[in-house]
């Protein structure tokens, strides 16, 4: 596989989003308290090297998690444990770390405690995604798409590079059971999923002209992803049914990058629609469009922390 592409889909969309291509929103519910899934965890340029920010979708206050100055990768957060697992340059590479949202996250000063590094290899380790309890992990390296917990054990390759075809963007799906990655295995480049179970492969979608930024909805029952299949032939947020496989564009403005809300009713997303990476909020029922952020370093790879026990509410 050509590590620098893989590593350029993989910086939260910052190569594809610059050529005008490739992981928010609207109105919020007035009435919804500080809930977890109010706030989202991204990775920022804000004042330097990129580093991962909380964001409180509500006040728009963001508070600083790491300081490294390695530079970061966009993160993946559990729902139930809070773990979250991102990718660091390390030297002239990138392992993976994983750490856990501290008790008073939802402070001026949240901290990211029990920090580990995952891997120590050659080879770059890139786009982790984090199941729902926190256990289990897929990410890819230059060997394909691969899974471990996220203690370190059990790693394992899944699906092996191969020079006929090209996969991107791995995805687990909440229960771990699955998962989504983008693939031209079938010439044009489509949603994949991967059965763990049996290492069955199934095509998801037909056109959807995917460039990456998958992401699941907390139900399982929607994928959302960075598609060109739009009018204006910019980037655009889609959403898939895992079911049928059918689709929907739900933005063309040079959007990439987005993450389902816990209850499923909010996209947060990254846009260069007003000339610079910055999060919006999508409201999924309204279809209203909101700007999160605004400053000069680019904002990107955002999550919601997330409460999966929270029913998802309908959508259009």
């Amino acid at each position: 596989m050509n590590v620098n592409r893989m590593i350029a889909r993989a910086v939260s969309g910052i190569a594809l989003s610059l050529a005008a291509t490739v992981c928010s929103m609207a109105t919020l519910a007035q009435e919804r308290g500080a809930r977890g899934e109010d706030y989202v965890v991204f990775v920022s340029q804000r004042d330097g090297a990129a580093e991962l920010y909380l964001l409180d979708v509500r006040t728009r206050q963001v508070s600083q998690l790491t300081n490294t100055g390695r530079g970061h990768l966009a993160a993946s957060i559990s729902g139930a444990a809070r773990t979250i697992v991102f990718a660091s340059r390390v030297g002239s590479g990138y392992e993976l770390f994983s750490g856990t949202l501290g008790a008073a996250w939802r402070n001026r000063r949240p901290t990211l405690v029990g920090l580990s590094r995952l891997t120590v290899d050659t080879m770059d380790e890139v786009s982790p995604t984090v199941s729902s309890d926190g256990g289990t992990m897929a990410f890819q390296t230059g060997d394909g798409i691969e899974v471990m917990s996220t203690v370190a054990l059990d790693r394992r390759i899944v699906i092996p590079f191969s020079g006929e075809h090209q996969d991107l963007a791995p995805a687990i799906s909440p229960d771990g059971s699955q998962i989504a990655f983008g693939s031209n295995r079938g010439d044009a480049y489509e949603i994949w999923l991967y059965r763990r179970a049996d290492g069955a492969l199934r095509q998801l979608t037909r056109n959807a002209a995917v460039i990456g930024g998958l992401s699941w909805s907390a139900d399982a029952r929607r994928i959302a992803f960075t598609t060109t299949a739009t009018n204006s032939k910019l980037s655009g947020i889609a959403v898939a049914e895992v079911e049928t496989g059918s689709f929907r564009v739900l933005t063309d403005g040079n959007d990439f990058n987005a993450s389902f809300s816990a209850r499923g009713d909010r996209l947060v997303f990254t846009s260069m629609r007003d000339g610079n990476a910055e999060l919006y909020l999508l409201n999924l029922n309204a279809g209203g469009v909101e700007r999160l952020t605004n400053n000069m370093g680019l904002d990107d790879g955002a999550v919601f922390v997330g409460e999966p026990t929270l029913p998802a509410r309908q959508t259009r």
